[in-house]
């Protein structure tokens, strides 16, 4: 209403994102069709999601929307998913820090065991493009399905992952059938948190093992309890604000009000407050490049941003927020 409510600046655009690939073009082209941002970069390892091509996505998803015949070949698409590795050498050499998201839609049930193929391909080529110090600094973590045998993430440890993501989507079981019906209908709810909590064993509490969470298709009340039930066994959750998007069957879908999602996100902070300190580092003062660090902004992802707001105003944190990419 022509006030001006509060001001702020950009985030520095790196001069690595000009930089040329082995393809000719720049990384930006590449960084931006991952759909990556300032402190996450996007390895997409499978381009078709199994169950939004079977009627079974997740009811939020539009991600897949996109008509088949769009999507890569096999042999086309293990050539992008080196293009998205290359992008994060060159950005992890420039000095960028934060997490690598090796990810994809899912897996057909008779492919889902050649995950761990994908993961070697990709491993590899980082390990043989970064120096060790350098993959210690970045936070590295699979978004993928359980593997059959949980015990398989000790092999992903040897190949430099330090983290693991298994997504959840919604906290109530009920809901996670209704929503996820193709998810829910491979993997129990219970099997996915088996593997997160041996994630915790594998990688440590939190940083190690972390999902996200769509906020505002289920009860308030079973969204913050199962938020509290999962940072006691160690899981950092990522709530993310629910956006109806275009070609998803909840395209239609009205989110709750925005009291709705302030209150939901204060209870949260709260719960996040009261168990900072049983993590590996503590949540608010968590400095390292990746996921947990404290400081980080997403869109999407409120409780971030309430954390830092409370930091603040107990004189805790600087005002303002710190590098996204962790460059100074």
């Amino acid at each position: 209403m022509g006030k001006t409510l509060v001001s702020g600046k950009l985030e520095v655009r790196r001069s690595w994102h000009d930089e040329l690939m082995s393809t000719g073009k720049t990384v930006e082209n590449t960084f931006l069709r991952s759909a990556s941002s300032i402190s996450i970069i996007n390895i997409i390892m499978n381009f078709r999601c199994y169950n939004f091509d079977s009627g079974q996505g997740c009811r939020y998803c539009g991600l897949f929307a996109a008509p088949l015949s769009m999507s890569p070949s096999a042999s086309v698409a293990h050539k992008i998913t080196a293009l998205h590795v290359e992008t994060a050498v060159i950005a992890a050499q420039n000095g960028w820090r934060g997490t690598l998201s090796i990810t994809g839609g899912a897996l057909p049930p008779s492919q889902r065991g050649q995950t761990i193929k994908s993961l070697e391909r990709v491993m590899a080529q980082l390990n043989e493009s970064l120096d060790k110090e350098t993959l210690s600094q970045l936070h590295i973590a699979p978004n993928v399905y359980p593997p059959d045998d949980l015990a398989e993430m000790y092999t992903w440890k040897d190949l430099g992952v330090n983290a693991a993501e298994f997504d959840l989507e919604v906290m109530d079981p009920a809901y996670f059938k209704a929503i996820c019906p193709g998810k829910s209908k491979a993997v129990s709810q219970e099997r996915w948190k088996e593997a997160q909590e041996a994630a915790v064993e594998i990688f440590g509490r939190g940083r190690g093992s972390f999902q996200s969470m769509v906020t505002g298709i289920e009860p308030m009340s079973s969204l913050v309890e199962g938020v509290e039930e999962r940072i006691l066994k160690g899981v950092y959750s990522a709530p993310l604000v629910m956006v109806p998007t275009r070609g998803s069957p909840y395209a239609q879908f009205r989110p709750p009000t925005a009291d709705w999602f302030v209150e939901a996100n204060e209870k949260m902070a709260d719960i996040y407050f009261q168990y900072a300190d049983t993590l590996d580092v503590n949540l608010l003062t968590d400095n390292r490049p990746g996921f947990t660090r404290i400081g980080l902004s997403y869109p999407h992802i409120i409780l971030r941003d309430e954390m830092v707001r409370r930091l603040q105003e107990q004189g805790k944190f600087p005002p303002g927020l710190p590098s996204q990419d962790f460059i100074d």
